[in-house]
């Protein structure tokens, strides 16, 4: 199937994306996508009919004549980079709890194709099918309150712990105290209350927080390790500073997180 390229003439451009422009025309958002793609759309039609109302649904067949993804749009904006609001936490728990509730019952169609991942290899948990990507820059709200899901490009397997411990990390802001300065974020023990109501609104049991902590900091540290690779970075490299930076602030959340361990802990 062909891809065709994105054109100013095709609506409005949206921010973020990652690797690929996206655009919304209508209540359809349009963007260039890869061999995942059909997976990816039977994982969204099982969510339609499961009611689940956190994710986009799949337009049509799924693609445009120029071959670029048609998926609906979705309203609200994302916190990212500022803080949630404190009542939000336990919400965007409960609503992974959810998706994950029914994405342990999806089949993959035969032959299902994933996006490459480094994650995908971390835990020892049964895998489920998940999101992958949930920093807040890809979580909608309304009114203060989380709603959606959004870029699926990188749904497929995941241990479920390593899935909420991005989610924890990434949304509670668990990262250095020069980021925390930089985004207006509260203090460490703040945001330790709010690693808690994550955790609390999934449901997991008080016994597994010490290993979710754990969890956290080698996701990090992979993190960390794939922006490196993702950059080619060799002894001989002179990176521009943002690939410097994508690698400095995960290794240094990994620090801080191993750091305050006991805080996160026992929260």
């Amino acid at each position: 199937m062909g891809r065709g390229a994105l054109t100013a003439e095709d609506g409005e451009l949206l921010p973020g994306g990652g690797r690929t422009a996206v655009r919304r025309i209508g209540d359809v958002v349009h963007r260039d996508t890869g061999p995942w793609a059909p997976a990816v759309h039977a994982l969204l039609r099982f969510l339609e009919a499961e009611r689940f109302s956190g994710a986009p649904r799949v337009v049509g067949t799924g693609f445009d004549q120029q071959g670029r993804e048609t998926l609906t749009y979705l309203p609200g904006a994302s916190p990212h980079p500022g803080p949630w609001p404190d009542e939000a936490h336990f919400a965007l728990g409960g609503m992974l709890a959810e998706f994950h509730r029914l994405s342990v019952r999806f089949v993959p169609p035969a032959g299902a194709v994933w996006r490459d991942w480094f994650g995908r290899a971390l835990g020892d948990g049964a895998r489920l099918i998940g999101h992958c990507d949930l920093g807040d820059w890809n979580i909608l709200a309304e009114n203060g309150r989380p709603t959606g899901f959004i870029d699926w490009e990188q749904a497929g397997p995941v241990d479920p712990m390593v899935e909420l411990a991005q989610l924890c990390w990434l949304n509670a802001h668990l990262f250095d105290d020069d980021l925390q300065a930089r985004l207006g974020l509260a203090p460490a023990a703040t945001r330790a209350r709010h690693f808690r109501a994550i955790v609390d609104g999934y449901g997991l049991p008080a016994g597994a927080r010490e290993r979710l902590v754990d969890t956290m900091v080698i996701l990090a540290l992979h993190d960390s390790a794939n922006e490196a690779v993702e950059a080619a970075i060799t002894p001989d490299s002179t990176a521009p500073v943002e690939a410097l930076w994508a690698m400095a602030w995960r290794a240094r959340s990994a620090a801080w997180m191993d750091r305050h361990r006991t805080l996160l802990a026992r929260a």
